[in-house]
């Protein structure tokens, strides 16, 4: 089986992901061995958290991609960033200073874990009205829009996009993360799983088992839209 995978943290030196070269190209090779061969980098972006870090992430990813093309002429590589949602980042967006996934209008957001559902929801409302559309990162990881699935549905009637860390249905990422993922997926209001690699251990760029997990419990029609079709849609892929 083959993979698509938009939110990882693999281009070295620009957040808390991947550290060197040497790093990068470790998290490359697990992901081409795990079976990813669409591969969309999205490097945090908040300018207060992370800094400005434009030239960086242009330069590790033309490092990337000499890597692929020399070992990986398969492996597809694409340019976005993790948005850490504030009120000032639609004009981050409109100056270019926050890419999408691949250009498109899919902008890929986090917040921080104790933000409030209510906070989550007119966030979501000011991304779609300023012309993209959100795919709302780690879905599972915020404890507060959890109470019922009232909220999720409220964003799935508006368009928002939710995606689900690789590690959670499976327990990687902590026993609360791993009830909610799974929550989502009885309900099958997830629309894409990624890897959110940070590392090779932690973290790691590994889809495979959570593919194995869902096309068992859930078919694999659906493991097929969470994991190919949906990313690569995403990513405006044909």
């Amino acid at each position: 089986m083959t993979f698509a995978d938009i939110h990882n943290h693999m281009l070295f030196g620009v957040d808390d992901g991947a550290r060197s070269e040497t790093d990068m190209r470790q998290l490359i090779d697990a992901s081409y061995a795990d079976g990813v061969r669409h591969l969309c980098f999205t490097p945090h972006y908040h300018p207060g958290y992370f800094g400005e870090h434009q030239e960086q992430i242009a330069f590790a990813f033309d490092m990337a991609n000499q890597y692929a093309a020399e070992r990986y002429p398969d492996l597809s590589l694409y340019l976005g960033n993790e948005l850490r949602y504030e009120r000032s980042c639609i004009e981050w967006l409109e100056q270019g200073r926050c890419q999408t996934l691949n250009a498109t209008e899919h902008l890929l957001v986090d917040f921080l874990y104790p933000e409030p559902a209510e906070n989550i929801l007119d966030a979501m409302l000011r991304i779609l009205n300023a012309g993209f559309t959100p795919v709302l990162a780690h879905v599972e990881r915020y404890e507060k829009f959890h109470r019922d699935l009232r909220e999720v549905d409220r964003l799935k009637s508006w368009g928002v996009i939710l995606q689900v860390d690789a590690q959670s249905p499976l327990g990687g990422l902590g026993h609360g993360s791993k009830v909610r993922a799974r929550r989502l997926l009885d309900a099958g209001v997830v629309d894409l799983i990624a890897s959110d690699a940070h590392d090779l251990t932690k973290r790691p760029p590994q889809l495979q088992p959570c593919y194995e997990f869902v096309a068992r419990k859930y078919g694999a029609d659906y493991a097929q839209q969470l994991f190919w079709e949906e990313p690569l849609r995403l990513l405006g892929v044909k």
